[in-house]
C-alpha cells in the first residue's frame, strides 16, 4: 500500500486543476476503494491513469489512454468516452475493444441517443445488467457487437457536464459491481480534468493566435503597407484561424456599401445585404446570396464603428453553424478595431495628401499671379508704348521677346509643378526637388520666388550634384528672403555644358562688412566639383549669386 499512498499524495499535491467538488468526489471515491480493501495493484493502475492527465495537453491521446486503462482496471471488453458537444450531442467519441475491421462495417459513430443520451440528460452513475432491457435503449446498428452489462458515469468538472465514460461486457463476472462504480467515478473525474486542461490550453493558444494577427496586421498601416493588402491579409488570417469559407470587410459610408477586403474573388457591393450593427450568427437567406459561396450556409457579422454615422462590419461565412468561444469573439472584436483603424488611417492619409496638393496649387497660383501675369501685363504695356516711340521698336521688340521667353519658361515650370505634384510617390527629379525646396523656404514669406529651368536639367545633371544644388538654393534663398528687403527674387537653373544655378533679387545688396560664412561653404562646394561661385552685389541694386560647375558624364 506504500506505493498507493505515495501516488495519492502526488495526485493531490499536483492537483491544481481540481476544483473543490471534483477534489471531494475524488477523495470520497478513493477512500471508499481503500475501505473495501481493493487490490493495491488495481489502485496503483487507477491512480497512474489519473496522474496521466497532468503529463500532456493532447486531449485525444489522454482520452485514448484512459479508455485502455479503464477497460483493464474494470475488466471490461469495451470502453468508450463521449465528449458532449454544444447542442447536447457528442462531439468526440473515443473507444477501445473494437477492431478496425469491425469498426469499418459499423457506420457512423454514436451521437448521443439511447442509453448514451440518458447519461447526458441525467448525469449520474448508471449500472445496467441487461442493456437491451433498459427503457432508454434504442438497439444497435448493423454489425455492432452484442453488449449486455453496462456501466456509465458522467464527466463533470467545475459544475459543467463535459460528457460520459461508458464500459460494457464485464469479463470477470456477470455484472459490474458497486466497487466498479467507485472506480469509474475516479476515472470520470480524471477525464473531466483532462478535458478541462485541454480546453484551457486551447483557449490560451487561441488568444495567442489572435494576438499575433492583431500585432502583425495592426502595424502594417504605419509601415506604409497598402490598405488593400492589409485588409485582404487580415481576411485571409481570420479565415485560416476560424475555418471560414470567406471573410469580407465592408463599410457603409452614408448609406453606400463599399468592399474593402475579402478572401477569394471580390463580390459586387450593390448585391450585399447590410449585416447589421450587432454581433450575429444567422442562417443565410435570399438577401445573403452574394455572401454565400462554395458550401457556405451560415453568416457571422462582427460590426466595426469608424466615425460617427459611418459603420462597417467583418462578415464570415461557414458551411456549418460556427460556435464562437468567448476568446474567439474577443479576437474578432480586436480584428474589427484594427480594420476600422486601418480604414480611418488611410482616409486621414488621403486627406493629408489632398491638403498638400491644394497647398501646392495655391502656391503655384500665387506664383503665376506674382510673376507670369505681372510679366505679361508689363509686356503688354511695353507693346503699347511702341506706338508713341516708333524709333525704339527694334530695341523694345528684342526686350519683349526676351520677356516672353522668360514668361514661357515660368509657365512651363508651373505646369511641371502641377503635374509632378499629382504624381507624388514616384522618383524625385531635380526639378521637383528644387521646386520643393523653394516652396518650403517661401511657405511663410511675403513673396514667392520665381523659378525657371533652361535645358534638360533632369537628364544632364548627375545625381551626385543634387545635394550641392539643394545647399545652394537653401543658402541663397534664405539670405534673399530674410535680408534683401526686395520684392522680387528669381531662381534660374541652366543645364548645358555647364550647370549654372542663379539666385537674384532686387533688394538692398550685401553690406560691405557682412560675414560670408554660409557663402564660403558654397565656394568650397563649387571647388569640390571643379567649378566656381561668384557674388555680384551692389548696394541698393540687389544681389546675384552664380554657382557654376562643369557637366561631365559619370
Amino acid at each position: 500500500m506504500t506505493e498507493y499512498a505515495d501516488l495519492t499524495a502526488q495526485l493531490f499535491a499536483d492537483g491544481r486543476s481540481l476544483d473543490s467538488d471534483s477534489s471531494a468526489t475524488l477523495r470520497s471515491a478513493l477512500d471508499a476503494l481503500t475501505a473495501q480493501q481493493t487490490d493495491p495493484k488495481v489502485l496503483g493502475e487507477l491512480l497512474e491513469a489519473v496522474l496521466l492527465v497532468g503529463q500532456g495537453l493532447d486531449l485525444a491521446e489522454v482520452l485514448q489512454r484512459i479508455t485502455a486503462v479503464a477497460a483493464s482496471v474494470l475488466d471490461a471488453q469495451y470502453c468508450a468516452l463521449g465528449v458532449r458537444g454544444p447542442q447536447r450531442g457528442l462531439q468526440a467519441f473515443v473507444y477501445t475493444g473494437i477492431t478496425p475491421e469491425l469498426r469499418s462495417k459499423m457506420g457512423r459513430l454514436p451521437i448521443g441517443h439511447g442509453v448514451l443520451g440518458e447519461l447526458l440528460d441525467h448525469p449520474e452513475v448508471l449500472r445496467i445488467e441487461q442493456l437491451g432491457e433498459h427503457p432508454a435503449s434504442v438497439g444497435f446498428p448493423p454489425h455492432h457487437p452484442p453488449m449486455d452489462t453496462f456501466l456509465g458515469a458522467p464527466i463533470i468538472v467545475r459544475g459543467e457536464l463535459f460528457g460520459s465514460i461508458y464500459l460494457t461486457e464485464k469479463l470477470t463476472g456477470p455484472r459490474f459491481t458497486e466497487q466498479d462504480e467507485q472506480i469509474v467515478s475516479v476515472l470520470a473525474v480524471a477525464v473531466g480534468i483532462a478535458v478541462d486542461n485541454a480546453r484551457l490550453y486551447e483557449r490560451q493558444l487561441t488568444r495567442h493566435r489572435w494576438m499575433e494577427i492583431l500585432a502583425h496586421r495592426g502595424s502594417e498601416p504605419m509601415a506604409g503597407v497598402a490598405l488593400s493588402d492589409t485588409l485582404n491579409g487580415l481576411c485571409a488570417d481570420v479565415a485560416a484561424l476560424t475555418g471560414a469559407v470567406d471573410v469580407f470587410i465592408v463599410t457603409s459610408d452614408r448609406g453606400e456599401l463599399q468592399l474593402h477586403g475579402h478572401t477569394g474573388a471580390p463580390v459586387e457591393p450593390n448585391g450585399i445585404a447590410w449585416p447589421g450593427l450587432a454581433f450575429s450568427v444567422s442562417e443565410a437567406d435570399g438577401a445573403d446570396a452574394a455572401w454565400m459561396r462554395g458550401q457556405a450556409r451560415w453568416k457571422t457579422a462582427q460590426p466595426m464603428q469608424r466615425t460617427p454615422g459611418d459603420f462597417g462590419a467583418i462578415v464570415l461565412t461557414h458551411a456549418t453553424r460556427p460556435v464562437w468561444e468567448p476568446e474567439e469573439v474577443a479576437g474578432l472584436t480586436g480584428v474589427a478595431r484594427v480594420a476600422a483603424l486601418a480604414v480611418a488611417y488611410a482616409d486621414q492619409q488621403q486627406l493629408a495628401r489632398d491638403l498638400e496638393m491644394l497647398e501646392d496649387r495655391h502656391r503655384i497660383a500665387r506664383d503665376l499671379h506674382d510673376h507670369v501675369i505681372q510679366r505679361l501685363f508689363a509686356i503688354g504695356m511695353s507693346l503699347q508704348t511702341m506706338q508713341a516711340a516708333p524709333e525704339q521698336v527694334e530695341s523694345r521688340l528684342t526686350q519683349v521677346i526676351d520677356d516672353l521667353d522668360t514668361t514661357i519658361g515660368q509657365i512651363r515650370t508651373s505646369i511641371f509643378d502641377l503635374q509632378s505634384a499629382q504624381l507624388r510617390g514616384g522618383p524625385v527629379t531635380l526639378r521637383r526637388k528644387a521646386l520643393d525646396v523653394v516652396a518650403e523656404l517661401a511657405r511663410h514669406a511675403p513673396i514667392v520666388p520665381s523659378v525657371a529651368f533652361v535645358g534638360p536639367v533632369d537628364t544632364l545633371v548627375p545625381k551626385r550634384l543634387a545635394p550641392h544644388i539643394e545647399a545652394v538654393l537653401r543658402e541663397g534663398l534664405s539670405n534673399a528672403l530674410r535680408h534683401s528687403g526686395g520684392d522680387r527674387i528669381g531662381v534660374r537653373i541652366v543645364a548645358d555644358d555647364v550647370l549654372t544655378v542663379e539666385i537674384s533679387d532686387n533688394g538692398a545688396g550685401i553690406p560691405p562688412h557682412a560675414t560670408y560664412r554660409g557663402l564660403n561653404n558654397l565656394t568650397r562646394r563649387a571647388e569640390e566639383c571643379d567649378g566656381n561661385f561668384t557674388v555680384e552685389s551692389r548696394p541698393g541694386a540687389g544681389t546675384m549669386l552664380v554657382w557654376e560647375v562643369p557637366l561631365r558624364a559619370d
